[in-house]
């Protein structure tokens, strides 16, 4: 038993004592730095970086020492080696190596300085070129291969003096190489690993006919060589190939004209330029009916240049396919082609579901359904803006069968109305009927308000109509309307009425003076006014005066004034159509050479007897013969008093007296022929005596008896009415006859005449 304790005592103090001894050599010995890598510079200095050891060091030293051999030196110290060192406080350190080149060896170390003392690494010894930094290489030029529109060749160069590695060791593949390239506009550079296995390097990473910036870097061999400077930057284009996709077709077809025709417009997008694959020449359109007819009229679809997007062809009614292509120097598109309905075929359904959502003020989502019945091979949504006074460019896009909504992010600008549409594709049926919605991104308030037209005022009743605001000026839609009419000094009043609403009426309204305007209300508010219109409502007192006495008195002023003027006419007709001016007559510069005494009217006897005189009023004595004004004065009625006169004297060479017999005209009032005397009445020189009356004469039963009746107008032309009688009984038949007249005078009913014919007639 106590040999056993014995045992386990001692087992337990050996293993006291190596603990102790182990505890001991950790303190004696502690771990040194550990060098992490360094970085040389052809002909210049190393950079190395490292790790602190166990022990806080003070400050550390690098060591570079070159070396005969890539050996590690022995711990006896060489001073034949020639060494490089650099002291630093912290992990890394730069020193200079001379012109020492990088194909030579170095073994470095680092010293840690601490309190307890100096603890070194272990040497690692290495050609310097493992760890070097090769300066950069200059690029010379950067050409497109042809046949090879992806490809590019780029060339560069050296200097053969501070490159490390030689042309066999870039052939052998010593070099790591990488490429940096940028299309132009691009911010973000693309970088790419390259094989470089001479000074001209073939590199296929490109796209066709694209310019772009290039710039090389290199390192030798590995991950331990780090990465040169970039290049200098070249510029260089890869070559044109063929487009790889065709330009995206759309139509536009009209109306059927009267040779049977349809101006068809074929729209189309321009290819991307990563589908062009270079600049496209041309654009080329060919079209064929369904019977395989060719079409020979393309109108403006020939020759069409890169600038095209469009253009127009007179299309025959029926089915027909139209196919475009695109060219450029290295080939020519797939086609893209549109189907064409003829005008009496039936259209496919549309698509359904068919809404518009604005997703801001220059965006828009669109969202349809498939149609239920039909597999679609494609839709077409159309948008333009809507505009009254100018036209707007139709946009659209052309999608795939499996889509069912678009963002358009196109031309769209808020407060603005758009037509949205939609139209199902489906192959060699064509496409389908087409759905449109308006739309408004944001709206707003309407900047003009609609102009207002009075139609009718009836009583207390106006009719009002509107003219509607153009839509450029709406800024959406229109809800309602609301019509303000006001009088002076009084609030307005205002009635509102739908959108669609463009007429109304204004009832009971009291009498007065209004203002009445218009403002249009869209859904995000009320616009400004519309033109004023002034309206009278008067009392009914007044409507009924201006509505039925007014007018009444209008026509019986215009009758009266009628009748007024018809009466005139008349009158004028009747009393001064035949009156002729005796100061025209061949008589009125005659002066007698005999007095008054001795003239005397010589009367010759034609016939025995006369029945009644006829007195006429003539202004010329030239004119008697064709005056056919009579003043008929047989008519027992209204001259009672003339009697037939005696038996005419003979005849004298002053006056004469012709009888002669004329009938009654159907229009006289006597029914027996009537006797006529023709008494001739020459004109008295200026000599003569002042007139007198028919009354103031004298003169005897057998003598000749000469009445002057002389009047002198205001213009000095003397008027005057000479009678001569033989017998008493004619004197007392003209002087009543002269009264009768002056009584018509003066009630205004007998014009004056400077001259009386009396002429007689016998029975037979």
């Amino acid at each position: 038993m106590e040999r056993l304790l014995t045992v386990v005592w001692t087992c337990l103090l050996g293993s006291g004592l190596t603990l102790a001894d182990f505890n001991a050599t950790s303190q004696t010995a502690p771990g040194p730095p550990r060098l992490i890598g360094c970085v040389f510079m052809i002909r210049t200095n190393v950079t190395c970086r490292w790790e602190p050891g166990d022990t806080p060091a003070a400050y550390s030293t690098l060591k570079v020492q070159i070396a005969p051999r890539c050996e590690i030196p022995n711990s006896t110290p060489n001073s034949s080696l020639k060494t490089f060192t650099c002291t630093t406080s912290g992990s890394s350190c730069t020193t200079g190596i001379g012109a020492s080149t990088d194909r030579i060896c170095f073994c470095i170390s680092i010293i840690s300085h601490g309190v307890g003392g100096n603890v070194s690494s272990a040497p690692r010894c290495q050609p310097g070129r493992i760890e070097v930094i090769l300066p950069p290489v200059v690029l010379n030029s950067v050409q497109q291969v042809n046949g090879a529109p992806q490809c590019l060749n780029v060339s560069w160069s050296r200097d053969l003096h501070l490159f490390s590695v030689a042309e066999s060791e870039i052939e052998r593949g010593d070099l790591n190489s990488q490429i940096e390239f940028a299309e132009k506009g691009e911010e973000i550079p693309q970088v790419r690993n390259v094989t470089v296995n001479g000074l001209c390097i073939l590199v296929c990473l490109f796209r066709p006919d694209t310019l772009y910036t290039i710039r090389l870097r290199n390192r030798y061999r590995g991950p331990a060589s780090p990465w040169s400077q970039w290049s200098n930057a070249v510029q260089g284009r890869t070559a044109e190939d063929a487009p790889s996709a065709a330009p995206v077709l759309w139509r536009k077809v009209g109306q059927v004209s009267g040779d049977r025709r349809r101006l068809v417009s074929l729209l189309w997008k321009p290819l991307p330029r990563f589908l062009a694959n270079g600049r496209v020449v041309l654009y080329d359109v060919f079209c064929q009916a369904e019977d395989g007819q060719i079409l020979s009229d393309y109108g403006s679809c020939r020759k069409l240049q890169r600038a095209n997007t469009s253009c127009s062809l007179p299309l025959p009614d029926g089915r027909w396919s139209c196919a475009l292509t695109a060219s450029n120097s290295a080939g020519t598109s797939p086609e893209d082609r549109v189907w064409i309905l003829g005008s009496s075929e039936t259209e496919p359904p549309a698509p359904v579901g068919f809404n518009a959502t604005p997703l801001g003020d220059s965006s828009m989502e669109v969202r349809w359904s498939p149609p239920p019945d039909l597999s679609a091979t494609g839709f077409v949504v159309e948008w333009l803006a809507v505009r009254e006074k100018s036209s707007s460019v139709l946009q659209w896009e052309k999608l795939d069968g499996s889509c069912t909504k678009l963002v358009i992010a196109e031309g769209l600008n808020p407060m603005e109305r758009y037509a949205v549409s939609l139209k199902a594709l489906y192959g060699e049926q064509g496409a389908g009927k087409k759905v449109t919605l308006h739309v408004y991104t944001r709206q707003g308030t309407p900047s003009a308000g609609p102009s207002v037209r009075v139609h009718q005022i009836s009583g207390s009743s106006v009719e009002l109509s509107w003219t509607p605001v153009p839509v450029e000026l709406l800024h959406g839609f229109i809800r309602s309307y609301t019509l303000f009419y006001r009088t002076k000094n009084q609030p307005a009043k205002s009635i509102t009425v739908s959108g669609h609403v463009h007429r109304y009426t204004l009832a009971n309204m009291p009498a007065g003076v209004y203002e009445v305007f218009i403002c249009a209300i869209t859904d995000a508010g009320t616009g400004p006014p519309g033109n004023l219109a002034n309206v009278h409502i008067g009392s009914e007192e007044i409507s009924l005066v201006m509505c039925v006495v007014v007018p009444l008195l209008l026509i019986s002023a215009v009758l009266v004034l009628m009748a007024l003027l018809a009466h005139t006419k008349i009158a004028k007709q009747k009393l001064f159509k035949g009156v002729p001016d005796p100061s025209n007559s061949t008589l009125s510069h005659w002066n007698p050479e005999t007095s008054v005494e001795s003239k005397r009217l010589v009367v010759e006897q034609e016939k025995p007897e006369v029945s009644c005189p006829e007195v006429i009023l003539v202004d010329k004595l030239q004119d008697l013969e064709k005056s056919q004004m009579y003043l008929h004065i047989c008519n027992p009625p209204m001259f009672p008093y003339l009697q037939p006169s005696s038996p005419p004297a003979k005849t004298s060479d002053k006056g004469y007296i012709t009888n002669t017999i004329i009938t009654q005209s159907k229009n006289d009032l006597s029914t027996s022929p009537c006797i006529y005397s023709n008494v001739l009445c020459s004109q008295f020189n200026q000599n003569l005596p002042p007139p007198f009356s028919p009354a103031s004469y004298q003169a005897s039963e057998n003598s000749t008896a000469c009445i002057d009746d002389i009047k002198q107008p205001a213009g000095g032309v003397r008027e005057s009415s000479v009678f001569r009688f033989t017998s008493s009984d004619e004197q007392q038949t003209f002087r009543l006859f002269l009264e009768e007249l002056k009584g018509q005078r003066s009630a205004g009913l007998l014009t004056p005449s400077p001259y009386i014919v009396i002429r007689r007639r016998s029975p037979d």
